[in-house]
């Protein structure tokens, strides 16, 4: 998922290291590489592997949520759903959905941070 920002005047650098600083607390680690108006955040824990971009001008930014493959949690089982379950993938299945719900959670929460540090940060680029 993507969100975009105009009219904020926001220093993108005070995001992205935020940005940096939600993952560590949430157990991440994490790699940052920012060049000017494009900042890639690399969060990786034992579940997942999220990557964040954060691109733009102050006053027109975006920034994005983006799980790898990996971390969407869709397996075998969860795309054969109740026949994986008779032939005993429905463990493997019950797995998959709760890396999901907790996949999704992980975002809710990433936005409800991104949007609390954006109307903090308002007006904060020189």
């Amino acid at each position: 998922m993507k969100d975009q920002w105009v009219g904020s005047n926001l220093d993108l650098t005070t995001l992205s290291e935020s940005v940096v600083g939600f993952f560590t607390d949430n157990k991440f680690e994490t790699r940052f590489e920012g060049v000017k108006d494009d900042f890639k955040i690399v969060a990786v824990n034992a579940l997942y592997r999220i990557r964040v971009n954060i691109y733009g001008k102050p006053n027109d930014f975006t920034v994005e949520f983006v799980p790898d493959k990996k971390s969407k949690g869709f397996s075998l089982s969860m795309m054969f759903g109740h026949i994986a379950s008779l032939f005993g993938g429905g463990g493997l299945l019950l797995r998959d959905v709760k890396l999901q719900e907790s996949l999704n959670t992980l975002e809710r929460l990433f936005w409800e941070f991104v949007d609390k540090q954006v109307a903090g940060l308002t007006n904060s680029a020189t």
